[in-house]
């Protein structure tokens, strides 16, 4: 692996770090309980399944990434496939449909 791609790496982990820790605790939380639940609904979770559950975090809108991200390690999910989110706000970016 490049240096330039380490670098890389080590940077998107701290922003995802921070992001998360930035996020009001309560949010981080809920944001669990509502990623768990549509997995074990439906065997995959997008965050804008979560977002449509329990809204934005209050602050930077980064921490939902970090939240997925964070999620999706912890439970060993990996990436199914794409799709164009469906919120407004994300003019139809791609975003990770995530399962086992």
């Amino acid at each position: 692996m490049t240096t330039q791609l380490k670098l890389g790496k080590l940077l998107k982990e701290a922003g995802t770090r921070r992001a998360l820790n930035n996020a009001e605790s309560q949010w981080r939380s809920r944001f669990s309980v509502a990623s768990a639940s549509f997995l074990a609904l439906y065997g995959e979770v997008t965050t804008d399944d979560v977002i449509k559950k329990i809204g934005m975090p209050p602050g930077h809108p980064n921490a939902v990434g970090a939240a997925m991200r964070a999620f999706a390690r912890l439970h060993k999910l990996s990436v199914r496939c794409y799709v164009k989110s469906t919120r407004p706000s994300c003019h139809a970016a791609v975003i990770a449909v995530w399962g086992h």
